[in-house]
């Protein structure tokens, strides 16, 4: 086995319950891939902006595929971004306030290149809960009218989040059959569903480092925990799922690590050092 490139999700996969990792092994594990020359990528569902905070120590050692494969960038330069049609946006939005009562959805916001937005009428505490997760963060009048132009942004994706008590499966498959033909979503976890460009996903924007580089799939080694990270540990043989999986994203994959509250990405890229 010959790896080139390792890739991992973030929030239940690299990161802990308490939302951080261990920064000291992590480092070290860093210093000793990158010195064989691995490269070594962060593939959120989240912005760039909060990945460089998050690896603030060691962004310039690492690429970035962020947004679910919708703005990919290497050596701190965009190396990829899809971007929504603007048609797109504005038809989604209005699905989202025509077809959904305020009862079934705990949030939802609208990501850019430049920041993330919510309506102002959001609760404190659901922007605090947003913010852990997008802290490029901006409160915007009536979200729901919102189009790139007035952001004067790109719009890569849209998150929508549905009530701890409501069906999820309905909900999820009620939105992906009223999505335009140029999207689609993924689920990310925590009841929230990914809208993007109909081609982006983890393994597209991968693909984009791998060109750069020249890295073949049985290079590369992924690891995830959900419905979101399947096109990337599914393109190389080498795809890890962590323990605190659901048995659906475990069933489709053949290796495994400890949870992420155990470090079992860490644990993995340790034998590679």
């Amino acid at each position: 086995m010959s790896i080139k490139l390792v890739a991992f999700d973030m929030d239940g996969t690299f990161l802990n319950d308490q939302n951080t990792y261990n920064h000291q092994r992590f480092g070290e594990i860093l210093r000793q891939l990158r010195a064989k020359n691995i490269r070594v990528v962060a593939a959120s569902g989240s912005q760039y902006q909060r990945l460089l905070d998050q690896f603030s120590e060691f962004n310039s050692e690492m690429d970035f595929v962020s947004q679910n494969g919708a703005a990919v960038y290497s050596e701190n330069q965009p190396l990829l971004i899809k971007a929504m049609p603007k048609d797109a946006v504005t038809q989604i939005l209005n699905v989202i306030n025509q077809e959904f009562s305020p009862s079934d959805i705990a949030e939802h916001l609208v990501v850019g290149l430049k920041s993330a937005y919510v309506d102002q009428s959001i609760s404190q505490v659901a922007f605090d809960l947003t913010y852990q997760y997008y802290n490029h963060l901006q409160k915007i009048p009536d979200l729901a009218t919102i189009t790139p132009q007035k952001l004067q942004d790109q719009i890569t994706s849209i998150g929508i989040t549905f009530q701890a008590g409501v069906d999820f499966k309905k909900m999820m498959g009620k939105l992906r059959g009223k999505l335009p033909d140029e999207l689609s979503s993924q689920t990310s976890g925590f009841n929230t569903e990914l809208i993007s460009e109909s081609s982006v996903n983890k393994a597209s924007g991968l693909r984009e480092l791998q060109r750069r580089f020249n890295i073949a799939d049985d290079e590369i080694m992924t690891f995830g925990d959900n419905e979101n990270d399947l096109t990337m540990l599914k393109m190389t043989p080498f795809g890890y799922v962590v323990d605190n999986a659901e048995q659906k994203i475990k069933d489709q994959v053949t290796h495994f690590t400890e949870s992420n509250n155990d470090e079992g990405v860490l644990n993995v890229l340790n034998q590679l050092t």
